[in-house]
């Protein structure tokens, strides 16, 4: 009769199932933050969540640790987690200044390799493309959880297109402080209320970036993105300031000719 397995041989398989339930938690309050459950400023309960999850306390509030970085939400001391208003003008700016200074710096390592990050942002870019074609060939997203979860699979894709190049660069500290950055997410929180009207741009200056890689052309690539980095920011102030006008019109009594 063989011998049971030593006890640490099964330890990397329950590492592996806590990142899946804490990651499927992610998601959930992820939708639950950009939906219209929480209010900004409102408290977020861990037991009460983990009760509406069907889950333990402990991936909920290793969940809610990995947002606070994100910027969705954020700790006040002895008052718990609360949910964060959206990105001022001025902190959208921060946001993309900090994102060019990450993204360009993953390039310059990357491209030491340009042979093999070919490929990688070739199916990221096929990828992405699926997704611009999935959204507009859909039918009218008129109900807003449809709409979250459609435009979360594009972001998730135009992401990826970056992920690429900074994975590539081999440095966990890099791909940290992405992930802290969470740049998808916030403007995925502002798409949620203004509708995906970039989709073409970003794919095109994608193109770009992808193009110049293939002519070896490292100046011109580290160009493309550059532009596109500035674009986005760009187009995100454009939207925050739709956001400010739109709202300013709901809270105002007048508004509507009365």
């Amino acid at each position: 009769m063989s011998e049971s397995a030593p006890a640490w041989r099964s330890q990397p398989r329950v590492q592996v199932d806590r990142k899946v339930l804490r990651d499927g938690v992610f998601n959930q309050l992820v939708e639950m933050l950009l939906g219209e459950r929480f209010a900004p400023g409102a408290s977020l309960n861990i037991d009460g969540l983990a009760r509406e999850l069907g889950v333990s306390p402990t991936p909920v509030r290793e969940a809610l640790v990995q947002l606070e970085h994100t910027g969705l939400i954020s700790r006040v001391a002895l008052r718990g987690y609360r949910v964060s208003a959206p990105l001022t003008t001025e902190e959208i700016g921060q946001l993309n200044d900090a994102r060019m200074i990450v993204e360009l710096g993953a390039l310059d390592i990357a491209l030491q390799e340009p042979d093999s990050l070919k490929p990688l942002l070739e199916a990221a870019q096929a990828h992405h493309r699926e997704m611009v074609e999935a959204i507009r060939e859909a039918p009218a997203l008129t109900d807003k959880a449809e709409r979250i979860a459609a435009y979360r699979r594009y972001f998730e894709a135009d992401w990826a297109f970056h992920l690429a190049i900074m994975r590539h660069a081999n440095n966990r500290f890099i791909l940290q402080m992405a992930d802290s950055l969470g740049s998808h997410i916030h403007r995925l929180r502002q798409t949620v209320e203004l509708g995906l009207t970039d989709m073409g741009d970003a794919l095109l200056e994608h193109g770009r970036i992808l193009l110049a890689l293939e002519n070896d052309d490292p100046v011109a690539m580290r160009a493309a993105l550059r532009a596109h980095l500035t674009a986005v920011r760009s187009r995100s102030l454009a939207d925050k300031a739709t956001e400010q006008i739109l709202h300013a019109h709901d809270n105002d009594p007048q508004a509507d000719g009365s």
